[in-house]
C-alpha cells in the first residue's frame, strides 16, 4: 500500500503560525519590557522626588529657622529687654518672653545666664517647664554652628530652637527659642514638597514620638538595591512607598529623624492607561489574526514596515515626518500607528523642553551663554549681515545687593532689569543673560562713534533705581563693547573681548569701554601670570625681601617691611602692583596671604633664635579684612612661638574705610591678640586723620609719594610736616616711607618723624642679604652711619 503522503502545510498557515506565534512573542516581550521600564522608571523617578523633596525639605526647615531667629532677634534687640536682663529684673523678664511667645506663636522661651543657670521661661500648658532640660539644650544648641537652629526632643515632643545670645553690649545672657515640630508642620511640608513626612524621636529610656501625614498603617521596610544607601522600598497590605530618611540631630539622650515617602502607587496608576492599551492593541491584533488570516498575511509586512522606518526616524531624531497609518494592516497597526504616533508627540515635545532648557536662563526666559553663541554666529554667517555691537552689561555691585538683601531679592532684581533691556532693545532675541549679573545685547549697524551715546541713553532708561520688595536698589552698570566685524568674526572672540572691555572700563572706573587692538593679548598674559601664580604659591617660587624701618630716636634698625617678589621662570621680574592685583581679581588672594604670612613668621622665628631684636611688618590686602582673618592670625601666632610684638601689620586705609565697620571690628581682635597695626599709603586715599583716630591702630605711615621729592616741593612739606604734626597729637607713632636723598631724611629728622624706610638707608633686600647689611650698619658709628648712608 502507497505510504499515505503528508500534505504540506500551505504558505497561508505557516504564515498565520509564524505571525501568530510572532506576534504572541513579540507582545509577551513588549508587555514585559513595558512593565519592567514602568517599575524602573516609577522608581527612578520617586528617588529623584525624594531627593529634590529633601532639598526643598532642608531649606524649609532652615527657612522655618530664620523666620524662628528674625522673630527671636527682635526680643534681643529689645533695650528694654535687655535692661531688665543686665538688671535682673525677673518680672519683667518673663513678662516679655510671654508677650514674645505669644506674638511670635513659641511654646517655649527661656533665658539663661552664663553658667547656664536659668533665669526665667515661658511656654504653654502643653509643655511642663519641670520637663524642659534648658542646660542640655543650651550645651547642644550652642555647638550648632551650621544652621541657625537646632532640633530637641523635650517632653515627649520635638521642637526646632534657636540659641541667640543677649549682648548689653557683651554677652550677658543666653535665650533658647522653640517652636513645635507638630501635625500642623508637618501637613505644611508635606504640601510644599508633594510627600509624604514623618518625623519621629526616640530617648534613651525607649519613649517614641511620631509626627505624620501618612494615611497608611503601620510601614515595614527594606534596602533597595541601585538607589541611594538612605532609600528604602516601605510597604504595608495596601501601600508601598519609596521612602528617604534624614537624621536630624542625635545626642546622648535622643535622636530624631524625618523620613519623606513619594507613593509608588501614584506613580503606578499613571502608568495604568497605558498598560490597558498595550494589553487591549495585544488583544486585538490576536483576535484580528485568527478571523482575518488572509488579509494579514497579504498585507502585514507592508505596515510594519512603515512603522519600522518610522521609529527609524524617531530614534534618529526626525520628528516632522508623518507617521501614516495603513487600513490594510488591521485594526492592530492602527493602533500601533497610533500609539507611535503618541509616543512621537510626547518625545518632540520633551526634546523641545529640553532645548529650550539648554539655551534659555530659567529665571528671565532670556537666552544663555549658548544661545547667544548661536545668535552671533548666525549674524556672522549670514551673508548679507552688516557690522553690529555685543554690549557686556554687568551689575557691578551685584554681589553686595545679594549679600546684603538675599536671593530672592537679587533674583527680583534680576528680573526686572531683564524687562527693562528687553524693552529698551525691543528684541528679547537680542538680549541675553550669562549668569547672575551679567548680561549681553546684540546692537545691529552700531558704529563706534555712536556706541558713547548708546551706552549713554541704555544706561539713563534702565536707571539705577530699582524697587524690590519696598526696598530701593541702586545698582551701578559697566558695559563692554565688541565690534564686528571690527573686533572679530567668531561668536566666542567677540564675546571674550566684549568681556575684557567691561573689565578694564570696571578698573578704570569708566561707565563703559570699548575693546581696542592688542588688549586681548594682554588678557591673555593676565590669564597665563594667574595660572602661573597660583603654582609659584603651591611650589614655594615666590620670595620675600625686607627693607629696613630706621628708629630716628635710637639710630637702630629694630623693624623691617616683608615685601613679595616674583621671578617668573620666561617673563622675569613680575612687579606686585599686578601680580598681587591679580590674584585679588582671581580668587587667590587667601592663599597668596597665607603663603607671606607663613614665610614671614619662620623668617621673624629664625631672627628671634638669632638674638635679632627685629619685627617684621606684613602688608595686608582689603581681602584679607574679614572676620575669620584674626582667628587664623592667633593660631599662627601660637604655632610659631613669636610673641606678637615681633609681627606689625600694615593695612592701607583704602582697604579700612572701604567696610570701616567691619575694619574696626578685625583691627581690634588683631590688636586685643598683641599685634601693632598700621596704616599703610597713607594720604592716597580719601580719609583723614579725623577718622583714623577712631581706628585701633599704633602707626601711621605716609606713602611714598609725598617723601620721595620732599626736598624739591614745599606743598609736599607741608603735608608731611602737618601730618607728623597731627599723628603725633593722636598719639601715633609715624613712618616716611620712600626715603632717596640725605635732604628728605634731615627734613624728617628735624619735624620729628619716628621711623625712615627708603632706599637712601636700603632697598628692599633678601633676609641674607639684610643680615649682612646690618652687621655693618650696627658695626659702624651709628649717628655717623646714617648721615653717610
Amino acid at each position: 500500500m502507497e505510504a499515505i503522503r503528508q500534505q504540506p502545510m500551505s504558505l497561508r498557515t505557516k504564515i498565520q503560525l509564524f505571525f501568530l506565534s510572532l506576534l504572541i512573542v513579540s507582545s509577551l516581550a513588549t508587555l514585559g519590557a513595558v512593565l519592567f521600564a514602568t517599575n524602573s522608571n516609577v522608581k527612578i523617578q520617586a528617588e529623584e522626588r525624594l531627593l529634590v523633596g529633601k532639598k526643598v525639605f532642608e531649606r524649609l526647615i532652615q527657612e522655618r529657622g530664620n523666620q524662628l531667629l528674625s522673630s527671636a532677634q527682635v526680643l534681643i534687640a529689645d533695650f528694654g529687654f535687655k535692661s531688665a536682663v543686665t538688671s535682673f529684673d525677673t518680672a519683667t523678664i518673663q513678662s516679655a518672653l510671654e508677650n514674645n511667645s505669644e506674638r511670635i506663636g513659641a511654646e517655649i522661651m527661656m533665658l539663661a545666664d552664663l553658667d547656664g543657670e536659668l533665669i526665667a521661661v515661658a511656654s504653654t500648658e502643653a509643655v511642663s517647664v519641670s520637663g524642659i532640660p534648658f542646660q542640655i539644650l543650651l550645651a547642644e544648641s550652642d555647638q550648632s554652628t551650621e544652621t541657625p537652629s537646632s532640633i530637641a526632643m523635650i517632653d515627649g515632643r520635638i521642637f526646632q530652637l534657636v540659641n541667640l545670645p543677649v549682648k548689653a553690649p557683651v554677652t550677658v545672657a543666653r535665650a533658647i527659642i522653640g517652636k513645635p515640630v507638630d501635625q500642623v508642620f508637618a501637613s505644611q511640608l508635606a504640601n510644599l514638597t508633594g510627600l509624604e513626612v514623618r518625623f519621629s524621636g526616640l530617648t534613651r529610656s525607649g519613649t517614641l514620638v511620631k509626627v505624620s501625614t501618612l494615611a497608611a498603617g503601620e510601614l515595614t521596610y527594606q534596602d533597595m538595591d541601585g538607589v541611594g544607601q538612605n532609600t528604602l522600598l516601605a510597604s504595608n497590605n495596601k501601600h508601598e512607598y519609596l521612602a528617604l530618611r534624614t537624621s536630624l540631630t542625635e545626642s546622648s539622650d535622643y535622636m530624631v529623624d524625618a523620613i519623606l515617602y513619594a507613593s509608588l502607587d501614584r506613580a503606578y496608576a499613571r502608568y495604568e492607561k497605558l498598560k490597558q492599551q498595550i494589553l487591549l492593541i495585544a488583544g486585538i491584533a490576536l483576535f484580528t489574526s485568527l478571523l482575518a488570516t488572509i488579509m494579514i498575511s497579504r498585507n502585514i509586512t507592508r505596515p510594519i514596515a512603515n512603522l519600522v522606518r518610522s521609529a527609524n526616524l524617531i530614534s534618529t531624531g526626525n520628528y516632522n515626518e508623518e507617521i501614516n497609518s495603513d487600513s490594510g494592516g488591521g485594526e492592530e497597526i492602527l493602533a500601533l500607528t497610533q500609539s507611535l504616533q503618541i509616543m512621537q508627540l510626547g518625545i518632540a515635545e520633551r526634546e523641545e523642553r529640553l532645548l529650550t532648557q539648554a539655551f534659555r536662563d530659567s529665571l528671565t526666559g532670556l537666552g544663555n551663554r549658548l544661545f547667544l553663541i548661536d545668535a552671533l554666529s548666525h549674524l556672522i554667517n549670514d551673508n548679507e549681515a552688516s557690522e553690529f555691537a555685543l554690549l557686556r552689561i554687568d551689575i557691578s555691585n551685584f554681589k553686595q545687593i545679594s549679600d546684603t538683601f538675599g536671593y530672592q531679592a537679587s533674583d527680583s532684581l534680576v528680573e526686572a532689569f531683564s524687562r527693562r533691556l528687553i524693552k529698551f532693545s525691543q528684541n528679547e532675541d537680542r538680549v541675553a543673560r550669562l549668569s547672575v549679573g551679567r548680561f549681553t545685547m546684540i546692537v545691529p549697524k552700531l558704529k563706534e562713534s555712536e556706541v558713547a551715546d548708546y551706552t549713554d541713553s541704555l544706561v539713563t532708561v534702565i536707571g539705577p533705581t530699582f524697587m524690590v520688595a519696598e526696598v530701593s536698589l541702586q545698582i551701578d552698570i559697566v558695559i563692554g563693547v565688541s565690534l564686528f566685524p571690527d573686533h572679530g568674526d567668531e561668536a566666542e572672540k567677540l564675546l571674550r573681548r566684549a568681556e575684557i572691555a567691561v573689565d578694564l572700563a570696571r578698573i578704570e572706573h569708566q561707565p563703559f569701554g570699548i575693546y581696542q587692538q592688542g588688549q586681548d593679548e594682554n588678557h591673555l598674559r593676565k590669564i597665563a601670570l594667574v595660572r602661573d601664580l597660583k603654582i609659584a604659591i603651591e611650589k614655594n617660587l615666590l620670595q620675600l625681601h625686607y627693607q629696613p624701618k630706621l628708629d630716628l630716636s635710637c639710630g637702630q634698625v629694630n623693624q623691617v617691611e616683608a615685601l613679595l617678589r616674583w621671578t617668573h621662570h620666561d617673563i622675569g621680574f613680575i612687579s606686585p602692583e599686578e601680580f598681587v592685583g591679580l590674584a585679588e581679581q582671581s580668587g587667590l588672594m587667601p592663599a597668596l596671604t597665607d603663603w607671606v604670612l607663613k614665610t614671614a613668621f619662620d623668617q621673624a622665628r629664625r631672627w628671634q633664635q638669632m638674638k635679632l631684636d627685629i619685627a617684621v611688618a606684613i602688608n595686608l590686602s582689603a581681602y584679607d579684612i574679614v572676620e575669620q582673618f584674626p582667628a587664623q592670625m592667633e593660631l599662627m601666632l601660637k604655632g610659631s612661638g613669636l610673641s606678637s610684638d615681633r609681627i606689625i601689620l600694615e593695612i592701607t586705609e583704602s582697604a579700612v574705610m572701604g567696610n570701616p565697620e567691619l575694619a574696626i571690628k578685625v583691627l581690634q581682635q588683631l590688636r586685643n591678640l598683641g599685634f601693632k597695626l598700621s596704616i599703610d599709603d597713607y594720604g592716597t586715599g580719601y580719609s583723614s586723620l579725623a577718622k583714623l583716630k577712631t581706628l585701633p591702630v599704633d602707626e601711621l605711615k605716609i606713602d611714598k609719594s609725598f617723601v620721595m621729592l620732599l626736598n624739591q616741593d614745599r606743598n609736599d612739606q607741608i603735608i608731611v610736616e602737618s601730618t607728623i604734626e597731627l599723628a603725633h597729637n593722636i598719639g601715633l607713632t609715624v613712618v616716611a616711607e620712600g626715603v632717596e636723598n640725605i635732604e628728605s631724611f634731615q627734613l624728617l629728622e628735624q619735624w620729628g618723624c619716628d621711623r625712615l624706610q627708603g632706599y637712601y638707608i636700603s632697598r628692599p633686600v633678601p633676609a641674607e642679604q639684610f643680615e649682612t647689611w646690618l652687621i655693618d650698619f650696627e658695626s659702624k658709628n651709628l649717628k655717623q652711619q646714617v648721615h653717610n648712608l
